[in-house]
């Protein structure tokens, strides 16, 4: 009987182990999908401003924005990629550990 009782106390320990990690992830997964929006937010002040002020420019100084910008746009799309793998792999990880969970019940 108390080898029963041992038993159930460390499923139910190991189970709210699980969860708990499952929490920390979620709010791991919020804070990335906030840090996408803000980036897409910053583009978004980035486009307006490319097109109320660089129509004019010319010479060196439409050169050195066009690099700066291409720059911009790079940097932009690789970390929407990362984010988006990151998002990607903290669901995952959140699934695997719910199943884990769901199977200590």
């Amino acid at each position: 009987m108390e080898l029963k009782l041992a038993e159930e106390l460390e499923r139910k320990a190991k189970r709210q182990k699980l969860l708990m990690q499952i929490q920390i992830l979620e709010g791991y997964r919020r804070n990335v999908r906030q840090a996408l929006e803000r980036l897409e937010d910053g583009k978004t002040i980035y486009r307006a401003a490319h097109a109320s002020y660089t129509p004019s420019w010319q010479g060196e100084t439409r050169q050195a924005y066009e690099q700066m910008a291409s720059e911009l746009n790079g940097a932009g799309n690789r970390s929407y990629t990362v984010g988006n793998d990151l998002m990607n792999a903290i669901s995952g990880e959140i699934r695997r550990l719910q199943d884990k969970a769901d199977a200590l019940r």
